[in-house]
C-alpha cells in the first residue's frame, strides 16, 4: 500500500500477524493515570466491558475506523466492546488536554464502563505520523495515555507498514494488550459481534452461502476440462481494460484445461467508491452476477479481475469474481498487502498483477 491509501480501512483481519507478546520494548512508554491504574487494568483481563469512541481521523470522528479497531480486539478475545453512539470530539484541543476533557465527557454521560479515544494523525500524502489513545474509567479518571510516532519499533511494525486506519487499529490493539499484560485468546470459532457488523456492512455472505459456494466451485474443479470461462475486461483503478483480460485469458489458457475467451464488448461493472475493500469485493461480486444474468456471455463460467495500482511501480490490490452462467458467485477473494501470497509475489506493474491473478485462480481450483 502506498501513503495515499491513508484514509482507506479494509478489513483483512482473519490473518492479522500477532507480534505483541514478541516485540522489542517500546521507545516511548505508556502514562498511567494513578499507581494502581497498571496493576487495575491488568486485573481487569481482556473481558474489560469497553466502549470505543469514534476515531479522530483526517481531523474528524470516524465510527469505522472505531469499528476496524474494536474487531481487532474482538480478534485478540474481547467480547464485551461497544461503539459510542455520540462521538467525543476533541477537535483542536492540544493531546496533553485531551484526557482530562475525554474523562469529563465520560462522567457526565454515566455509562458504567471503561472507554477509549483514539487519534490516528497524519495525511494521505504523510501517511500516519502518530496513534495516541487514552482509556479513561466509568468515573471519568484516566487510566493509561500512549502515543508513538514514526521511529517507534511497535509504529515502524505496524502503522509504517500497513498506513491505514487498520494498521493504526492494530497497533492501539497490540500495544493495549501489551501494556495491561493481557493473553491474546482468539475465537475465530464464534462470529464475533464487530464481525457479524463488518460482514453486513460489507455484504458477504453467511456460512450457509459460503458453503454453497464451496460447493460450486469444487463441481467446476472436477469439470475443467469441459468448462467454458469468459474473462471481462479487467478492472483497473476504476476503469476497464479489455487488453488486460485478453492477457489474463492467455495466461489462464497455458494453466487450465479450460477453453478461455475474452470478450472485448464484457460489462463493465460500476461500483461505488468505499472505504470498506470487502463491501467493495462483494460488490464487485454483485456486479458480476447482475451482469451475467442480464447478459449472459457464451459461456459456462464468468470471471472479472479487479487490479488497484498504487502508483506506477506498486499493485495494492487484486480481486477476483468468479461467477456461473446464473450469476451464482463461484469464487469470490481479495489479496491486498495483508495477504502472504501478494507478498510474496510482489508484481510491480499491470503484466505481473494479471500473471499474480491467473496463477491465484488456477491455485484456488487445482
Amino acid at each position: 500500500m502506498t501513503r495515499a491509501a491513508f484514509p482507506v480501512t479494509r478489513l483483512a483481519l482473519l490473518l492479522l500477524p500477532v507480534a505483541a507478546c514478541c516485540a522489542p520494548a517500546p521507545d516511548h512508554p505508556p502514562t498511567f493515570g494513578s499507581a494502581t491504574a497498571q496493576q487495575d487494568l491488568q486485573a481487569a483481563g481482556c473481558k474489560l466491558p469497553l466502549t470505543l469512541h469514534p476515531i479522530r481521523v483526517l481531523e474528524r470522528p470516524m465510527p469505522r475506523a472505531a469499528m476496524a479497531l474494536g474487531l481487532v480486539l474482538e480478534k485478540y478475545g474481547m467480547d464485551d466492546l461497544e461503539v459510542a453512539p455520540a462521538p467525543f470530539d476533541a477537535g483542536n484541543t492540544p493531546w496533553a488536554e485531551v484526557p482530562a476533557r475525554f474523562g469529563q465527557f465520560v462522567k457526565d454521560g454515566g455509562s458504567g464502563r471503561d472507554h477509549l479515544y483514539a487519534e490516528f494523525l497524519g495525511t494521505p500524502e504523510t501517511g500516519p505520523t502518530a496513534v495516541r489513545f487514552v482509556i479513561v474509567d466509568k468515573a471519568g479518571k484516566t487510566v493509561l495515555i500512549d502515543e508513538q510516532k514514526p521511529g517507534d519499533a511497535d509504529f515502524e511494525r505496524t502503522a509504517a507498514k500497513d498506513p491505514d486506519p487498520l494498521g493504526c487499529a492494530t497497533l492501539v490493539a497490540e500495544r493495549l494488550f501489551r501494556i495491561a499484560q493481557w493473553k491474546i485468546e482468539r475465537t475465530a470459532a464464534v462470529e464475533g459481534r464487530f464481525q457479524k457488523l463488518w460482514r453486513d456492512l460489507s455484504g458477504s455472505p453467511d456460512a450457509a452461502r459460503v458453503q454453497a459456494m464451496r460447493q460450486r466451485r469444487d463441481r467446476l474443479a472436477r469439470s475443467l476440462t469441459d468448462a467454458r470461462i469468459a474473462v471481462l475486461p479487467t478492472r483497473v483503478n476504476a476503469g476497464f481494460d479489455a487488453k488486460s483480460s485478453a492477457r489474463i485469458a492467455e495466461q489462464l489458457g497455458k494453466l487450465l484445461p479450460s477453453k478461455l475467451s475474452a470478450p472485448a464488448d464484457g460489462a463493465h461493472i460500476a461500483i461505488a467508491p468505499e472505504s470498506n475493500e470487502q463491501k467493495v469485493l462483494w460488490d464487485l461480486a454483485r456486479g458480476l452476477g447482475a451482469a451475467v444474468r442480464d447478459h449472459a456471455p457464451d459461456a459456462d463460467y464468468a470471471l472479472v479481475v479487479d487490479i488497484g495500482m498504487a502508483g506506477e511501480r506498486s499493485v495494492g490490490f487484486v480481486h477476483l469474481a468468479l461467477c456461473d452462467r446464473q450469476g451464482e458467485p463461484v469464487i469470490v477473494d481479495f489479496a491486498n498487502d495483508q495477504n502472504v501470497a501478494l507478498r510474496q509475489a510482489a508484481p510491480t506493474t499491470l503484466a505481473e498483477a494479471e500473471q499474480f491473478a491467473a496463477n491465484w485462480l488456477a491455485d484456488l481450483l487445482r
